[in-house]
């Protein structure tokens, strides 16, 4: 909820609508989760979404940098670059990170 909640002040005016479109979802969904007179809780695919979208990662190991959730995603779970040395060594320590999310079915 927090992460929801600093998105959607972070976007400015367009706020909601802007924080529902990047997630793929509607904005009277994220509205009514947000509402505290609305029952509505926050689904487990919402939460993994906003997760996804919305935390990053201070300092990735391989990289030194921020990276965001879906990015350490991504690169941790696609095939080993073997195409290219620097990607490989990045691919390589996404493998033991203990910030390599899990893969959900």
């Amino acid at each position: 909820m927090r992460l929801l909640a600093e998105a959607i002040s972070a976007a400015g005016k367009k706020g909601k609508a802007a924080v529902a479109a990047r997630l793929g979802y509607g904005r009277s969904l994220v509205s009514r989760v947000m509402s505290p007179n609305d029952s509505l809780q926050m689904s487990d695919d919402l939460a993994r979404r906003v997760i996804d979208r919305y935390h990053v990662i201070p300092e990735c190991p391989a990289t030194q940098q921020e990276q965001p959730r879906s990015e350490c995603l991504r690169l941790s779970s696609g095939p080993a670059p073997t195409h290219n040395p620097l990607a490989m060594r990045i691919w390589r320590n996404c493998q033991t990170c203990p910030h390599k999310p899990e893969i959900h079915s």
